[in-house]
């Protein structure tokens, strides 16, 4: 995985301590007003159980989300041949006059690509042909199975069966980025909490499909702690091999690291040469975390922890130990030292998997502290989704464009009635309903396919017959999310594809089988739902 050259930028000066904050503009930003509102709740992210990580902070502090994007109060000096309000999704803010203040940027894919606190900028400064799809904090997977480590060489990549949660590559800085459609989102200020979920991307064209949906909650918990909880859902019948978060931080900024020893205290460790043998480590030698940090004989000096945890093989069924892996580009061309923490599952396709882990800021004296006593929140387990513990959504008819019906969450008026019931979450064995527009008219429609009009093209096997892996490079398609055929609007929720007690076809919902495009999955015969009371 990654971009493979990168241009360095200037190293970052450090900034003062959160100064720029406090300033009367920040504080009085619309969106501050939002803190007061009553929250509305999307039934979708109500499947984040609640960790019972306790609040770190004791000071005053307030938690914003700022949607709307405008220069911020800081340099992060990208890489001059990007720009980042290609990639702004939102911006989540932590702000106090006693606790270390952090800023962090949510790109469309719902990767962090920005991360800013007394120390400057942490994310590296990206590449133009990888804009914030490498080089960020997200989720990744693959389907070990079909890697087309078997093409000739120079095709190997048309077999990328990696899964980003960021997006997709651009072969040349010409091209517009693409980042995993953004599906649904919510800002939860009770629980200072912001949630995003995006259907994952191949990162290059591929005969491969993803089905792959990233569920992402970031929630503040005071004083430079921030909990990340992913929910991985994938819906092709192959299986995956391992769900890892993967991200890092500029090198020029944090040359150091220390790993945490089992007892709680830790030791210096800045491993070179991603990938190889001394660059990993079973996660249960560590004491649950591993910090970046300017000086690690300084407990003084700026860190950033990485609480990943340390009994993590005691959920689920596992290939191998979960690890955490680092590599420094300290004599690289790139200002990048990688963090990743792997977890080898046995997925069966169909099956939620839910992973927890944690991001402190502060000194390397404060986030060992505060590390250690998040230790025992991080979790991994394959979630057990089903009909009886999962709330109902209620779809609607709107009229779309040239007056199609098509099916949305939204209820039209208040006297409106749902035309059937679907399920919030990914219950085992579901299969997702998006809703999608096509880009070069205005039909709506709905699919369980996220592909059904994505552009496309026919892959020409370079194999010859005989070839142990011909059939597997056989018919098939080259598929081009990134030439933007269609705009993935939002999901529906899910229907099951074997049918239960109280269940009926989707076809025989009017609404839904008149909107209908199956593309490559499951007919509405094939999909069931529950009928409006």
């Amino acid at each position: 995985m990654g971009s493979q050259l990168i241009s360095r930028a200037s190293i970052w000066a450090k900034w003062r301590a959160c100064a720029w904050v406090l300033l009367p503009v920040v504080l009085a930003a619309g969106p501050a007003l939002a803190q007061q509102a009553k929250t509305v709740h999307d039934p979708l992210f109500g499947l984040f159980p609640d960790s019972g990580a306790p609040s770190i902070g004791l000071e005053r502090s307030e938690f914003e989300v700022f949607r709307d994007y405008r220069p911020w109060e800081r340099n992060s000096h990208w890489n001059p041949e990007v720009d980042e309000k290609d990639v702004f999704l939102v911006r989540l803010m932590h702000k106090s006059a006693a606790e270390r203040c952090w800023d962090i940027g949510i790109g469309k894919g719902g990767q962090i690509y920005s991360m800013v606190s007394s120390f400057g900028e942490a994310i590296p400064p990206q590449t133009p042909i990888a804009r914030w799809v490498d080089e960020t904090w997200q989720m990744t997977t693959i389907y070990e199975r079909l890697l087309g480590r078997d093409l000739p060489p120079a095709m190997q990549s048309m077999g990328n069966s990696y899964v980003h949660q960021s997006g997709m590559y651009t072969p040349t800085k010409e091209m517009r980025p693409f980042y995993s459609p953004l599906l649904a989102q919510e800002t939860d200020p009770a629980r200072r909490a912001y949630s995003v979920l995006n259907w994952g991307q191949v990162p290059e064209p591929s005969v491969n499909r993803s089905g792959v949906l990233y569920y992402t909650r970031y929630r503040d918990l005071g004083d430079g702690a921030i909990e990340v909880t992913y929910v991985v859902y994938n819906f092709e019948p192959e299986p995956l091999t391992n769900i890892s978060p993967w991200g890092g931080v500029r090198t020029s900024v944090f040359p150091e690291q220390v790993l945490s020893n089992p007892d709680g205290s830790y030791r210096f460790w800045t491993p070179f040469s991603y990938g190889s043998r001394d660059c990993y480590v079973d996660m249960e030698k560590t004491g649950g975390w591993a910090a970046m940090t300017q000086n690690a004989a300084d407990p003084h000096s700026f860190a950033i922890a990485l609480v990943f945890g340390r009994n993590l093989d005691k959920h689920g069924e596992h290939w191998g130990k979960p690890r955490y892996d680092s590599g420094n580009s300290r004599h690289g061309p790139r200002d990048y030292t990688v963090q990743a923490t792997s977890v080898l599952i046995k997925d069966r396709p169909g099956t939620a998997h839910l992973l927890r882990m944690y991001f402190v800021i502060g000194t390397l004296e404060q986030v060992a502290a505060r590390a250690n006593r998040l230790v025992p929140y991080t979790l991994y387990e394959p979630m057990d989704l089903t009909p009886q513990n999962t709330p109902l959504v209620p779809l609607f008819t709107r009229k779309a464009g040239s007056g199609s019906d098509v099916l949305t969450r939204v209820r039209p008026d208040a006297g409106a009635q749902p035309a059937c019931l679907v399920y919030a979450y990914p219950v085992r064995g579901s299969r997702p309903l998006f809703a999608i527009r096509d880009a070069d008219g205005d039909r709506s429609f709905v699919s369980t396919d996220p592909y059904a009009r994505c552009a496309r093209e026919p892959f020409l096997n370079p194999l010859k017959p005989g070839d142990p892996a011909f059939a597997k490079y056989e018919h098939r398609t080259l598929y081009k999310a990134y030439l933007r055929r269609t705009t993935w609007v939002e999901l529906l929720g899910y229907a099951r594809t074997e049918c239960g007690a109280g269940e009926i076809p989707l076809a025989d919902v009017p609404a839904a089988s008149a909107c209908f495009d199956p593309g490559e999955c499951s007919k509405a015969d094939g999909l069931f739902v529950r009928p409006a009371r």
